[in-house]
């Protein structure tokens, strides 16, 4: 098997408009989110007053409508420029008090044990050019977790994509783009070649990029290393293809 190669920073730059129009069937549906949010507050039995971080976030999708509930205060930190901003305004619209962070999740500028729980949603986590740059995301969680706070992590079912995900794929967005898409399943690895085409102006994007799949005892291990406690596991999903690797989920709650 052939595999593409793939930019080990490719997370810096993949993120931007494209990309909420290639995933707006989750990033942009509101009952999905209102879902996922649904799952986070039960696993987390959270309150409002309880101080969340939405780690790699995005436009804070999750914690605006965390804010519309009342679960405040809540933080988005990410790395892209352009989901930070797109948030911030939106929070603005609503006039709901988010703060949005720039910053690398492996190295997170902000105080130690300052929040009730963190959040990695939706498929945030194993985007590192090793196992290292991923235990780091882990370490920095643990270390801005209060002692007896949580993490809650959803991730791809690796079972799932290694037995069910469909090696090739399209969809046409809303607006009009067509988003091609090859996929190939290592011991390690889900890889992915997207091209995206526009009918009027062609290529807009060809890109490749990977997640590193963790089953869950290689997620306890991971989790104990960082310093968790108790950890447990669920899945989430009904395993049909219609939103990819996200179609099934690994849930962990770990407690710091």
């Amino acid at each position: 098997m052939t595999l593409p190669p793939v930019d080990p920073g490719w997370w810096r730059t993949l993120f931007d408009e494209v990309y909420l129009q290639t995933d707006a069937r989750s990033v942009l549906d509101q009952e999905v989110t209102r879902a996922e949010v649904d799952g986070l507050v039960q696993a987390l039995a959270l309150q409002p007053g309880d101080a969340l971080l939405d780690l790699c976030g995005g436009h804070g999708r999750h914690a605006l409508e965390l804010a519309r509930r009342g679960y405040l205060p809540v933080t988005v930190l990410d790395y892209s420029h352009y989901l930070l901003a797109l948030g911030r305004s939106q929070a603005r619209a609503e006039g709901l008090q988010i703060s949005f962070v720039r910053a690398d999740a492996r190295a997170v500028p902000l105080a130690s044990r300052v929040f009730s729980s963190v959040a990695l949603l939706a498929n945030s986590f194993g985007y590192g050019a090793t196992r290292d740059d991923d235990q780091a995301v882990l370490g920095e969680a643990a270390r801005l977790i209060r002692p007896g706070g949580k993490l809650y992590l959803e991730t791809a079912d690796p079972e799932f994509v290694r037995k069910q995900l469909v090696p090739q794929s399209w969809h046409e967005t809303p607006d009009g783009l067509v988003v091609c898409r090859r996929r190939w399943v290592t011991s390690e690895f889900l890889i992915c070649r997207e091209l995206v085409l526009s009918r009027e102006r062609g290529l807009v994007r060809e890109a490749t990029y990977r997640m590193r799949l963790y089953g869950p005892e290689e997620l306890r291990r991971s989790l104990k290393q960082a310093g968790f406690a108790a950890v447990r596991f669920a899945f989430r999903g009904s395993g049909g293809a219609e939103r990819g690797s996200l179609s099934r989920r690994l849930t962990v709650v770990a407690v710091r």
